[in-house]
C-alpha cells in the first residue's frame, strides 16, 4: 500500500491539513490576543462591581498567548 498513489496523495493532503489547522490556530490565537486588548481597554476605567475581576481574567488571557503570538514558531 505505501506504493500505491492514492496512498501518497492522502499522505500529502493529510500533512497539508496538518500545516493548515497550525495556521489556523495561530490565527485564533492572535484574535483571542487583539480582543483582549480591545477588553483591556474597554475595562482600563471602570469601575462597575467585579471590574477588577474581568480586568484580571483578560490579563491572565493574554498572558497566556502572548507567547504564541509573539513567537508562534518558538525560539528555531
Amino acid at each position: 500500500m505505501p506504493d500505491s498513489p492514492a496512498y501518497e496523495r492522502l499522505q500529502q493532503t493529510a500533512a497539508q491539513a496538518a500545516e493548515g489547522a497550525q495556521l489556523l490556530a495561530l490565527h485564533t490565537l492572535k484574535d483571542v490576543h487583539w480582543e483582549c486588548v480591545a477588553l483591556e481597554e474597554e475595562w482600563s476605567g471602570r469601575n462597575d462591581p467585579g471590574a477588577d475581576e474581568v480586568r484580571a481574567a483578560v490579563a491572565r488571557i493574554r498572558a497566556k498567548v502572548a507567547p504564541a503570538v509573539t513567537m508562534p514558531w518558538g525560539n528555531q
